[in-house]
């Protein structure tokens, strides 16, 4: 069977149904390959102070600086085009990779921070169709430990979430068709980095670890190969950690897989990793299209914590090996854009419409109204989902006009009382309401 015909039929079984020149000569984007010095990258690092209460994920202010932080990388202010613009020739048929890591029950990337991702590429509109939550696969080794951390594993019943399993599941494993060469040892890649998904973002915990010095996105494939601990663990894993993101780079198709890294830094590990519970709470979202920047910015932010503990530095120096030749995998040159308490108004400010989102009565029994504000004509999706991120009923889908609208919401005893949210998507981006419904 052909790679492409594979890869076709695996995807159809899993889916459940400053400015540059390029030099004549060269393919668009390899100036920057071949001369990474003379660029510079940008990081978008958002912090909320109330993106975490206590030893909790505060969903619906992570969701705000997810939309933000994404539109601010992009500079584009309409959420679906903003995801979609990171993805070249996308379609709605596409499926997008998120590679989690959850070897650490106490500090993995957490699922709210997954959900809130799930939700912007949502918002991607092709000619009408939005983009299926189905068409997005959440992936790290093993089933167990993804369920240890929180995430729910597919069962195939529900079109409307996100698939969520490891390499270890059923049906899946790893892909002994196309090796990958790391430092004279022969790796193979998860069939689900090779052959089931079309791009790839990665979303590593802000943790440092006693042999790499920090584990980042450069770190998270020794998670994607079947061999972790035959691959170089002496001299800081260095070079094989940028050896084998090399490799992803250059040997799988399609080519440059990986399009964006996110940095789930709402908790951290400043030494004493990769295990054991957090020891800060930097409360950060790090956002880059490359990969090196984004880790040396990681690597910033365990840096200043350790200093304030009176610690030294980290030089993780596979960082510093994957932006220089052969690898050039990027740049530690960052043209850091720091966002701060995204959504809240300063004194007298003027609310932007799209601000609203209230549920009332609560708790809700029997019935409730849900008050929302556009800015401008959308499409609106109000759906009540659950902590696992399954769509548990539909309370509207349609078109609307700007302004503020009020729809009626009965549960009518076909929703078990427990805690859900309600999750508006529209063209401003996604809203999330925490609601406790009794009967």
């Amino acid at each position: 069977m052909s790679d492409v015909s594979r890869r076709s039929f695996l995807k159809a079984i899993g889916a459940g149904a400053l400015g540059l020149a390029v030099r004549p000569g060269l393919a668009p984007g390899m100036e920057k390959r071949l001369f990474p010095a003379a660029f510079s990258s940008d990081v978008v690092q958002c912090y909320h102070d109330l993106a975490t209460q206590g030893n909790a994920v505060n969903e619906p202010v992570v969701q705000m600086m997810m939309d933000e932080s994404i539109m601010t990388l992009t500079g584009i202010r309409d959420i679906g085009e903003a995801w979609k613009s990171l993805f070249p020739g996308i379609t709605e048929s596409s499926v997008i990779g998120i590679k989690v890591v959850c070897t650490n029950r106490y500090l993995p990337s957490h699922p709210e921070v997954v959900r809130c991702i799930a939700n912007g590429l949502a918002q991607m509109d092709f000619g009408g169709t939005l983009f299926k939550r189905n068409n997005v696969i959440v992936w790290d080794r093993v089933d167990s430990e993804m369920i240890n951390c929180g995430f729910t594993i597919y069962d195939g019943t529900d079109p409307d979430t996100m698939r969520c399993f490891g390499t270890n599941h059923s049906g899946v494993g790893y892909d002994y068709g196309t090796p990958l060469t790391v430092n004279g040892v022969t790796s193979y890649p998860s069939n689900i980095i090779s052959q089931m998904v079309d791009y790839i973002i990665n979303v590593p915990a802000l943790k440092s670890h006693g042999t790499s010095k920090v584990t980042l996105n450069l770190k998270t494939h020794y998670g994607s190969v079947n061999n972790a601990s035959s691959l170089q663990h002496s001299n800081q894993c260095n070079p094989a950690i940028p050896h084998l993101n090399q490799q992803v780079r250059d040997v799988l198709t399609p080519n440059d897989i990986q399009k964006v890294f996110i940095i789930d830094g709402l908790f951290g590990l400043y030494s004493g990793g990769p295990t054991g519970a957090p020891n800060f709470n930097p409360k950060v979202l790090i956002t880059s299209k490359d990969i090196v920047a984004c880790d040396y910015q990681g690597q910033n932010v365990i840096n200043r914590e350790r200093e304030s503990q009176g610690l030294s530095r980290y030089n993780a120096t596979h960082i510093t090996t994957a932006a220089q030749s052969p690898y050039n995998l990027g740049t530690t040159e960052v043209n850091l854009i720091e966002l701060n308490n995204v959504g809240i108004e300063e004194p007298g400010a003027r609310r932007p419409v799209e601000g609203l989102l209230q549920v009332a009565p609560q708790p809700v029994r029997g019935r409730a109204a849900v008050e929302f504000a556009l800015g401008r004509d959308s499409e609106v999706r109000l759906d009540l989902v659950d902590a696992a991120g399954r769509t548990q009923a539909a309370i509207h889908h349609g078109r609307m006009a700007r302004g503020r609208h009020t729809v009626a919401w009965q549960t009518g005893g076909r929703v078990a009382a427990g805690t859900y949210f309600v999750r508006m998507s529209s063209r401003a981006g996604t809203k999330v309401r925490q609601v406790t419904v009794v009967n």
